[in-house]
């Protein structure tokens, strides 16, 4: 989960940064900015999104009673007794 978090977020500087860098050039050259790259910023902020709603759901379910990391810990408190 982190590495994702770390790989779109170094994703979204770089397309930010490059989508700058083209709106600069194309001001120099007199044409037109491509604003294709931004398509990039669109799927990183999905797939963030996706990836920490699914991660967040799955640890809700084990970490509330009924939940196997629950259960499991609650035995362990019960054996330590």
């Amino acid at each position: 989960m982190g590495f994702l978090f770390l790989n779109y977020t170094t994703l979204e500087f770089f397309t930010g940064y490059v989508t700058v860098e083209n709106i600069k050039l194309a001001r120099e050259l007199m044409i037109a900015p491509d604003y294709s790259p931004l398509i990039a910023l669109i799927s990183a902020v999905i797939g963030e999104v996706t990836c920490f709603f699914i991660y967040s759901s799955k640890a809700a379910k084990e970490n509330c009673k009924g939940g196997i990391v629950y259960e499991q810990a609650m035995a362990q408190i019960n054996n330590y007794e």
